[in-house]
């Protein structure tokens, strides 16, 4: 059999027949690349071709493969934040929430940081497969390691997706006041995988997002100044006076100018919301913002119990002493209040056991007949 032409051309020139053309740019074939076969046939040797592809040709389509998954990706999220921006906008107009717009553009930037995540797997992938790596075994290697991992970091897995969640539902933001899984604080910081809470006490409570199953916000919307104040028994029978009198002095603290802008509503007294034996408990509301809350419930605190004590209406306070007029007054003749004034003998006694009885003190006519 009778070598072909290129295989007396290479022992002529002292060369072997190799596969390792096969690598190089194209199919990856024995046959070699289609840059190597156009070379060959221009007349170059197979070593320069070898090098000429190798240290060439290939750098630049790395190069070019980085460049244009950076244009893909710079302009894409563009787009993306171009897009789901005016629709976001209109979204947040729609809505009337002074947190949409700071909510949209959250979600906006989410997305944008997605689709840079996803060109640049495509890209190192492509750039791996023109190195002549084969993906095969890593993509094996990189299921079994993520399998893995996704069984033994469920947690953190999940802390991160309820972050996401969070995020873009907007349940909380910086500054807000929740009670997370009963623990009460400010928001200070707020990530994918944590949320940090500072207390009234200055504890500082860091909280995994995948652990909040419960959450309330108290500094949403509008909130309520609920403050429930005890009442004397005795009180109870002109508790329609105390209910004036309670509203007078909440009145009077919603309309001072510090909470003047935050009182929307005027004072609600709710009346008795408790009775026992021993007090009874009145409830005073008034709406406002949750940022004047605490401080309108403080001093509504102050001035509900303060006109409570000015009218006697505070349980353990002694009751009002009656004007004395009258028998039955706090002093009378002969005795020292505790008596029962003077008794005249019965017409035709001896003075014994129907006598005069007396009062315990000492008077002008406290002798005994």
């Amino acid at each position: 059999m009778q070598p072909s032409p290129r295989v007396g051309l290479l022992a002529a020139a002292g060369g072997t027949t190799s596969t390792t053309p096969a690598l190089l740019t194209g199919n990856g074939t024995a046959g070699g690349g289609w840059l190597y076969d156009l070379l060959s046939k221009a007349g170059v040797s197979p070593s320069a071709a070898h090098t000429t592809v190798e240290f060439v040709f290939r750098p630049l389509e790395v190069v070019f493969v980085l460049v244009v998954a950076v244009l893909v990706a710079r302009y894409g999220a563009r787009l993306i934040r171009r897009t789901l921006g005016r629709v976001a906008h209109r979204a947040a107009g729609r809505s009337g929430s002074v947190r949409a717009g700071a909510r949209s553009l959250t979600v906006v930037a989410l997305v944008a940081n997605l689709w840079r995540f996803f060109v640049a797997v495509v890209a190192v992938a492509t750039i791996l497969g023109m190195l002549g790596i084969n993906l095969t075994p890593l993509l094996a290697s990189a299921t079994v390691i993520g399998a893995t991992i996704g069984f033994g970091a469920q947690s953190l897995v999940r802390d991160y997706l309820s972050g996401v969640l969070l995020t873009v539902e907007d349940q909380f933001g910086i500054g807000d006041t929740v009670n997370v899984n009963d623990t009460v604080g400010v928001v200070e910081d707020l990530s994918l995988r944590v949320t940090r809470l500072r207390s009234a006490d200055g504890t500082v409570w860091y909280v995994p997002n995948g652990e909040i199953r419960k959450l309330a916000n108290t500094s949403r919307g509008w909130a309520k100044a609920v403050v429930d104040l005890p009442v004397a028994p005795e009180a109870v029978l002109r508790m329609r006076e105390l209910e004036d009198e309670l509203a007078d002095a909440a009145r009077q603290v919603a309309h001072r100018p510090t909470f003047a802008a935050a009182a929307a509503e005027p004072p609600e007294v709710l009346g008795m919301t408790d009775a026992a034996t021993d007090s009874c408990s009145v409830r005073v509301a008034v709406r406002t913002v949750p940022a004047h809350r605490d401080a309108l419930q403080r001093a509504l605190r102050d001035a509900l119990v303060d006109r409570l004590v000015r009218l006697g209406a505070w349980p353990g306070l002694p009751s009002p002493t009656p004007s004395a007029s009258g028998t039955g007054g706090t002093e009378q003749a002969g005795g020292d209040g505790t008596g029962s004034g003077v008794q005249e003998p019965a017409p035709g006694g001896d003075g014994g056991d129907g006598g005069a009885a007396r009062g315990d003190g000492e008077g002008p006519t406290g002798e005994r007949r």
